[in-house]
C-alpha cells in the first residue's frame, strides 16, 4: 500500500487501520501526525491513533488531542445525529471520564451494537463506572 499513499487518499487511512490492527502504533502515528483532516473519517482515525498513542505512552497531550478531535466530529451539525457522531461523543466523554455522559450516547445507539464485543465492553465499563452493575 505505501506506493498508493499519494495516489489514493483512502490508502493512507487503510494503512493506518492496518498498523493499528497489528499493534504498530508508532507507524500509524507517523502516517497521521501531519494529516490535516478534511472529512469526518479522517478526524476519527486521527483521534483513534492519538487515543491509542496516549494510552500506550500515558501521554496527556495525545489524549487531549484525541478528545478534541472526537468532540469536533461528534458535535458537528453534519455528524451529531449519526452513529459515528454519537460514538465520537461517547469516546470524547470516555476520555474525560464523564461516564454518565458516555452512557447518554451509548444508550442512544446500543440497539445497533447488540452483538459487538467492543461496544459491549465499553458499555460495561461505563455502566460499572457509574455504579450501575
Amino acid at each position: 500500500m505505501p506506493p498508493l499513499l499519494d495516489i489514493f487518499p483512502e490508502a493512507r487511512l487503510n494503512l493506518v487501520i492496518y498498523h493499528l490492527k497489528n499493534d504498530d502504533i508508532l507507524e500509524a502515528f507517523n502516517l497521521v501526525k501531519d494529516l490535516e483532516p478534511t472529512v469526518p473519517r479522517e478526524y476519527i482515525i486521527k483521534a483513534v491513533v492519538h487515543s491509542v498513542m496516549g494510552q500506550s505512552t500515558e501521554s496527556r497531550e495525545h489524549l487531549k488531542v484525541a478528545q478534541q478531535l472526537f468532540q469536533l466530529v461528534g458535535s458537528s451539525a453534519s455528524e451529531c445525529d449519526t452513529i459515528p457522531g454519537r460514538q465520537c461523543m461517547a469516546a470524547c466523554f470516555f476520555l474525560l471520564k464523564q461516564f454518565d455522559d458516555v452512557l447518554v450516547y451509548l444508550n442512544s445507539i446500543k440497539n445497533f451494537f447488540q452483538t459487538e464485543d467492543d461496544f459491549l465492553w465499553n458499555y460495561g465499563i461505563a455502566l460499572a463506572s457509574t455504579g450501575d452493575y
